[in-house]
């Protein structure tokens, strides 16, 4: 059996205070979604010490930014709907950047042929794997981890693991772009959109800018406890992907047409994003 290494501090330490975020919607009588990857991970690390500083954190959370873990729920749900449209309409391929400790392919009812290619650091990727292993949770479809850091080259790992670019692909950016420079983030939507066949779908979520102000500072705080930092924010999110062929739609996290009737709390304030790539890269779309 692979061994269970928890992940370092950092952005790794995120992951796993969004996947217990995670199970504490699926506990909910009235859940979103189910995740047994979630809950076969606070299992597994019971005893683990690191759990007893992410429940400090998630207190922290509750008690700073009221309202603010029912966004885990709403944007994960809004991202498995926008998932399971797209596989529905044909496309059987699918790529998560910074894949952390997403459910997704234990338990989404995913169509046959599905192949879902799941780009982490090299860390969490080991990490994932044996938690699957040790899980004994049944895949939902052929998952591929690829092992590769998104601030250098990741599209020649992706394209090693049997990436294929010729096919349409849904790409999904969860919980990853506020973490990258501005430069950084462009460079990921650059890359995915060279990768990408006509009729390829997108899927991301972005800080709104006010949050890397004052208004944001209580929620940053709890972030960088975590030993991470968000380096970036944006508001032009539709004009952004626009200008690399995508046409969009965006929401804020709060909006209650995607919000399933919960209460988001306004702080702190993201964008969700869905889009098709509808043009080349350089050609604005409006």
């Amino acid at each position: 059996m692979v061994e269970l290494k928890t992940p370092s501090v950092g952005v790794g330490q995120t992951a796993l205070f969004v996947a217990w975020m995670r199970q504490l919607e699926s506990d909910r009588p009235d859940a979103l979604f189910r995740d047994p990857l979630a809950a076969a991970m606070l299992s597994a690390l019971a005893e683990d010490p690191v759990l007893a500083d992410v429940a400090e954190v998630i207190k922290q959370t509750h008690t700073s930014a009221r309202g603010f873990p029912t966004y885990f729920a709403v944007r994960t749900r809004f991202f498995d709907d926008e998932v399971l449209s797209a596989v529905q309409r044909g496309i059987r391929q699918v790529v998560t950047l910074a894949a952390g400790v997403d459910g997704r392919t234990v338990r989404l009812d995913l169509p046959a042929g599905t192949r879902w290619f799941e780009v982490e650091l090299p860390e969490m990727t080991a990490f994932k794997e044996a938690l699957i292993e040790q899980s004994g949770l049944t895949l939902a479809c052929e998952r591929r981890g690829v092992a590769a850091d998104l601030r250098e080259d990741w599209q020649s790992p992706l394209r090693a693991a049997g990436f294929d670019p010729s096919q349409p692909t849904v790409w999904l950016v969860e919980g990853l772009l506020m973490y990258l420079t501005d430069a950084a983030g462009d460079a990921i939507l650059a890359g995915l959109t060279e990768l990408s066949a006509p009729g390829s779908q997108l899927m991301l979520e972005h800080l709104k800018a006010a949050m890397l102000e004052e208004e944001g500072r209580p929620v940053r705080e709890r972030v960088e406890e975590q030993g991470a930092s968000w380096l970036s924010a944006r508001d032009d999110l539709k004009t952004w992907v626009g200008g690399h062929g995508w046409q969009a739609e965006v929401y804020a996290g709060d909006d209650p047409r995607i919000g399933h009737g919960r209460t988001v709390a306004p702080l702190p304030a993201c964008w969700l994003a869905t889009g098709t790539l509808t043009g080349s890269a350089g050609s604005p779309m409006v």
